[in-house]
């Protein structure tokens, strides 16, 4: 079942950690050019075929617009919780600064970056400072920690951050754009030394990741933003699912007809028919004209 926040407001956010498909919901919105759009928003989690346990763990928050998927690690369940603070920590941290003048910068301002790349930055950081701090409390949750990637939506704006190598999209007209960083070894190989892909694809530490929330004291947090287009299709997914299903395979689900809900419900179907050796997650943000507008 779904654990979700009580909150006063019409809107309820929801970390999601078992076999469930999130509520699917239109979220109005207001573009700077003065159009009035929609972003439909779906999320699932899945324990996969060969894990008993599901350290995964989903956010959705449309109030704030912001939509987070973590994939925790630590074993003995110390994953699920690293993965569940890291995304209350940054919640926490977006809606106590949605306000200009209650906004405090603890790890210090980007001025290359926009407002909500900050935003996210900062959260991520507090999240990490969060796990790394429950990690030296106890001996018993050493080596915690959790992959965060977020996306936070303002209007046509959408701020995308992660650390770890959880993964997001876009998909527009026909393509698929990553949006992220891998924080893995492979990774940073291939950006080191000129060697094929390919030749490393069996490699024993390819996917070792190099950093991820709570694992170490300071972190490099990768963010990017882009402007929305009638159409886009933003994906937040964890390596459950991308690992197991191709880019031409997601393509071929999300250039389809059909709607989000069921899209969702076929990655993850494919993703358990490659086999799902580890937790599926996945959260899809549809950007478009609100009809009659």
């Amino acid at each position: 079942m779904s654990k979700a926040i009580n909150r006063p407001q019409a809107w309820k956010s929801a970390v999601l950690r078992e076999e469930k498909i999130a509520s699917y919901y239109d979220l109005k919105l207001l573009s700077r050019s003065g159009r009035n759009c929609v972003l439909r928003y779906e999320g699932a989690t899945d324990a996969g075929r060969i894990r008993s346990n599901n350290e995964d763990r989903i956010l959705l928050d449309p109030e704030l617009g912001l939509f987070v998927v973590a994939d925790g690690m630590g074993g003995h369940r110390h994953g699920q919780m690293a993965a569940e603070l890291a995304c209350a920590t940054l919640r926490h941290y977006l809606e106590s600064s949605r306000s200009p003048g209650d906004v405090t910068w603890p790890f210090g301002y980007n001025w290359k970056l926009s407002v909500d790349e900050n935003r996210l930055i900062t959260g991520i950081l507090l999240a990490n400072h969060h796990v790394w701090k429950r990690s030296e409390e106890d001996p018993a949750y050493a080596g915690m920690g959790s992959t965060v990637v977020a996306v936070l939506v303002q209007s046509d704006r959408a701020a995308i951050a992660n650390v770890g190598d959880s993964r997001a999209y876009l998909f527009r007209r026909g393509q698929l754009s990553q949006l992220t960083v891998d924080d893995t070894w492979l990774n940073t190989v291939l950006k080191q030394v000129a060697l094929d892909q390919k030749a490393l694809v069996k490699h024993p530490m390819r996917n070792v990741l190099t950093q991820a929330a709570g694992t170490q004291r300071d972190l490099d947090v990768h963010t990017c933003e882009l402007e929305l287009q009638d159409g886009d299709i933003l994906v937040l997914c964890s390596d459950g699912l991308y690992g197991v299903v191709s880019e031409e395979g997601i393509i071929l689900v999300l250039e389809s007809d059909e709607s989000l809900p069921c899209q969702l419900t076929r990655l993850k179907e494919a993703a358990l028919a490659a086999g799902a050796p580890d937790n599926i997650s996945c959260v899809l943000l549809s950007y478009g004209d609100a009809p009659n507008s």
